[in-house]
């Protein structure tokens, strides 16, 4: 005779507070900056590099250093957090 054993899992469905909705869509707009504001800073650099690379073969001048970006302010963080929750808000 076989014996089957039924497992039953019941599911726990946590919900969010707004606490947490919010905390997640600072941590999003913040990462979605830094790497905004990362690439910029890598793109200067490497134009920058380029450019004085070329500079230095043809004996000429170096360039000027690139202006880099500046990191994201606080107020750009929750700018971005804001924007993010009217799209999911639908508004």
């Amino acid at each position: 005779m076989r014996h089957t054993v039924a497992l039953h899992t019941k599911e726990t469905h946590m919900s969010t507070t707004p606490f947490e909705i919010r905390l997640e869509l600072l941590k999003m707009s913040k990462d979605l900056l830094e790497h905004d504001y990362f690439a910029q800073k890598e793109l200067a650099i490497t134009d920058w590099q380029s450019r004085a690379g070329a500079a230095m073969t043809n004996g000429q001048e170096l360039p000027a250093k690139p202006e880099l970006p500046l990191m994201p302010s606080e107020e750009a963080i929750i700018e971005k957090a804001t924007k993010l929750k009217a799209f999911v808000d639908g508004k």
